[in-house]
């Protein structure tokens, strides 16, 4: 088994095993031919001396059978069996009964026509042919001594000599008078046809070893070297060195293989390093989408938050706003009623609490609602200076100083009056609120470039607190208050960052340096010439323009710079139909299209 399972993976073994088994079936077919063409061409020379000597025989017993002298022909067969090489002679009579024969105990034997001694003439059982057929003259047995022997038969036919004489007279019409068989030993025969066969045997086996030599030779040097060389080559490259090579010593199909060799290692290195390359460009990408899938990941479950939590507070602030206001109402009368000291006083606390709770359940449902901005051009200075100047006494109250800078030339922006100036109201009060002591309100406004849009922005700066770093994020969660408790709703900072979603922009908020904080308002703005030029969703054919159900924040007044409204580039939720394909509006056929303009 061992040796069975060695063979079947050698190609040597394969090689010279089929070769070996060609030369031998080659071998064997000529060994048979030469064997049998011998052994024929020696059987038809003993036939020919077979045909001479009974012709001899004819002849020596002819002038006997015309005196009819029966003795002298017997003696004269006995004495031609005593030849070299002859077994037996006898001669029978046409009707088949042997009159004389070497071997005396035939002598008056009947021939019966299905003997061998008469198929010859006799083809057909019920009728003699004349003539002998064919090849019928003659055959061999083997004999009683281990070796083959040669019938030959030879017809005495009837001469006129014969049927005129007067000893005996047989009718012209009978053909053939009798039969005469001589048995020719065919031993040394035989012996010629062994000895060839044991010369042609060893000669075979003789060439079919050279041959083998002759092949092992050939073989392990043009092919099995060669093949081996590189097998070896090629476990190397199994195990990754994909730098071996192998050096072609031939320009046949050996050669042209190991070139293939060589040209598909330099391809497999060349494959594997731009897979590794591609692996790690994978990585960084897979690195990449996996923080921004999360970044959306977080931005969704925030607004899932925001609007399950607006739908259960616009419930809870719709079932307590109408107890509230009756309580209200009767806490101003009884207000107004009050006659001691003590009434008066409980009567006003109820007042001032109700009206916190009416301002809570205020900012609740302007948090929760859905309301319908309609943006206007307005002048920046005016917008500013409107809202600042509502909390003058306030701020000389607190003893706040209020300091004010508008850029030049601010071009008017797009906004909801109303709900601009309460976003804008939410800031004020948040840094007057971080001041309770007095400090310094500064508030800035002008312009800067963000991503390839112009936003017109409002700073608001405070000397007071500041806040934790680390809570930067949490800041505009709804409900979350870094004040005293009873102090804050903590909807102000949520209800300012959905108002300046809603108007397309942002707010940013981050420590100010020394000491307190400032919080900006990003409104985008879209020129007046942009208007009138083709916008994204008749670019990209969106179709948010016809239908209305769908909201876009670009749509219809920030067509132009949809990119940093609804897309990739804002930072609230992208809403933007092809900037939730692309996932990065940098791919996006209208955004290359506008930047190529602009340029």
């Amino acid at each position: 088994m061992n040796l069975l399972t060695s063979i079947s993976k050698s190609l040597a073994a394969k090689l010279i095993i089929a070769l070996l088994s060609l030369i031998m079936v080659g071998v064997g077919i000529s060994w048979y031919t030469l064997i049998h063409t011998g052994r024929t061409n020696l059987i038809h020379e003993a036939v020919k001396d077979a045909s001479v000597y009974s012709d001899l025989i004819k002849k020596s017993i002819r002038y006997d059978m015309l005196t009819f002298n029966r003795e002298a022909i017997q003696r004269t067969i006995d004495d031609l069996k005593s030849a070299a090489d002859i077994d037996g002679i006898k001669l029978f009579g046409s009707t088949g009964r042997v009159f004389y024969s070497s071997a005396h105990l035939e002598i008056g034997r009947q021939i019966e026509m299905t003997a061998r001694e008469c198929k010859g003439c006799h083809v057909d059982n019920n009728r003699s042919s004349g003539n002998l057929a064919g090849t019928g003259q003659w055959t061999t047995y083997r004999g009683q001594a281990g070796y083959n022997v040669l019938t030959f038969i030879d017809p005495i036919y009837n001469e006129p000599a014969c049927s005129q004489a007067a000893c005996h007279v047989h009718p012209p019409t009978q053909r053939i008078l009798g039969i005469l068989e001589s048995d020719f030993s065919l031993a040394s025969v035989d012996n010629d046809i062994r000895k060839q066969m044991v010369n042609t045997t060893v000669y075979a086996f003789a060439f079919m070893g050279v041959i083998s030599v002759i092949l092992y030779v050939v073989l392990s040097r043009l092919v099995l070297k060669p093949v081996s060389t590189l097998s070896n080559a090629m476990g190397y490259v199994a195990q990754g060195h994909l730098e071996r090579t192998v050096t072609a010593v031939s320009q046949d199909e050996v050669g042209q293989l190991v070139g293939s060799f060589n040209e598909m290692t330099r391809e497999l290195k060349t494959a594997r390093e731009k897979l590794q390359n591609w692996t790690e460009s994978l990585e960084r990408e897979i690195a990449k989408k996996s923080d921004e899938l999360k970044k959306s990941q977080d931005k969704l479950i925030h607004a899932e938050k925001l609007a399950a939590m607006g739908r259960l507070t616009a419930d809870v602030a719709h079932e307590i706003r109408n107890p509230l206001t009756a309580i209200g109402g009767f806490a101003r009368i009884l207000q107004r009623k009050a006659t001691g000291e003590k009434e008066k006083k409980h009567a006003e606390i109820i007042v001032v609490e109700v009206a916190r709770l009416e301002k809570i359940l205020m900012d609740v449902l302007t948090f929760s609602s859905d309301v319908r901005y309609h943006l206007e051009k307005h002048r920046v200075e005016e917008f500013v200076l409107d809202v600042v100047n509502g909390y003058e006494h306030t701020c000389i109250e607190q003893s706040v100083t209020v300091s004010v800078a508008i850029e030049k030339d601010l071009p008017p922006f797009l906004i909801d009056r109303g709900q601009a100036g309460q976003a804008f109201s939410h800031l004020i009060n948040n840094a007057l609120e971080a001041m309770p002591r007095g400090g310094a309100l500064s508030i800035t406004a002008g312009s800067e470039f963000l991503h390839g849009v112009r936003y017109v922005y409002i700073k608001v700066f405070d000397t007071g607190t500041g806040f934790d770093a680390n809570k930067i994020a949490l800041i505009f969660e709804p409900f979350f208050t870094t004040r005293e408790k009873g102090r804050s709703t903590g909807l102000g900072l949520s209800i300012t960052r959905k108002i300046m979603e809603e108007h397309g922009g942002f707010i940013k908020a981050e420590n100010a340096r020394g000491k307190g904080s400032v919080f900006t308002l990003y409104f985008p703005q879209q020129s007046d010439e942009d208007l009138h030029k083709i916008k994204c969703w008749e670019y990209m054919k969106c179709g948010r323009d016809k239908d209305a159900t769908t909201k876009c924040p670009a749509h219809a007044n920030f067509g132009r710079i949809c990119w940093a409204v609804a897309g990739t580039f804002c930072e609230g939720k992208v809403q933007g139909t092809f900037a939730q394909k692309y996932e990065n509006c940098v791919k996006c056929d209208f955004y290359q299209m506008v930047q190529k303009l602009r340029k």
